[in-house]
C-alpha cells in the first residue's frame, strides 16, 4: 500500500508521531509488566504453603454453588473492592 501522505501535510506526520508514541508506550508497558513478573517469581513460597494439602470443596457445596457461579461473583466482588481502594487513593475523588 503506497503511502497517501505529502511531505508538506503536517496532520499526516502528526498522525504517524502520535502512533509511533503509542507503540512506544505499549513496548515500554510490556518491558515493564516482563519485569515485574520476573522479580516476583523470585519470592519465595513460605514454608507454610509448602506443607498445605490441596484443599477441596466437597461435592454437595460444590453441585450447590455451580448454579449460582459463585466465582463469578467472588471476582466481580474483589475486583469492585479492589476498583474502590484504588479510586479511594486519588487526591481528587478520595
Amino acid at each position: 500500500m503506497e503511502n497517501e501522505c505529502s511531505w508538506y501535510d503536517p496532520s499526516c506526520s502528526l498522525t504517524w508521531l502520535s502512533e509511533e508514541l503509542k507503540l512506544l508506550a505499549v513496548w515500554a508497558y510490556d518491558h515493564f509488566m516482563q519485569g515485574l513478573a520476573s522479580l516476583v517469581s523470585y519470592i519465595p513460597v513460605p514454608d507454610f504453603l509448602l506443607n498445605a494439602g490441596t484443599m477441596e470443596i466437597p461435592a454437595g457445596v460444590a453441585w450447590f454453588a455451580a448454579p449460582f457461579q459463585i466465582e463469578w461473583g467472588i471476582g466481580i466482588m474483589v475486583s469492585a473492592y479492589l476498583a474502590r481502594f484504588l479510586v479511594r487513593r486519588l487526591p481528587v475523588i478520595g
